[in-house]
């Protein structure tokens, strides 16, 4: 069963829809999580779990984080984390070649 939260200690609820005015908090007791939903969506209001155990600071800084309007943003976090770990599975093959390469090389 999914709970609308109206009201709470932190007055999260109402503050999220500064960050956009769609959002209301959903408290999901199966999986005993808090979920943002967003009512300008078409299809499916769902937008994400939150990753903690209450409402509180972490929560608007959170859904900030991860809202639409910052999509370039976080494209580009994801296309720069994917070239630094690309670039250290370069360095780390090179470096396993050239262990072989130096082992072989001394064995002769």
């Amino acid at each position: 069963m999914k709970i609308k939260l109206t009201h709470d200690v932190y007055e999260i609820s109402k503050r999220i829809k500064q960050i956009d005015n769609g959002y209301y908090v959903v408290y999901n007791t199966l999986t005993r999580k808090f979920e943002i939903h967003n009512s300008h969506q078409i299809g499916s209001t769902y937008c994400l779990t939150l990753p903690y155990n209450e409402l509180d600071e972490r929560t608007l800084t959170y859904v900030a984080k991860t809202s639409c309007m910052n999509v370039e943003r976080i494209l580009e976090e994801i296309d720069n984390n994917n070239k630094i770990q690309e670039n250290q599975e370069k360095r780390k093959t090179f470096s396993q070649f050239n262990e072989l390469v130096l082992d072989n090389f001394k064995e002769k």
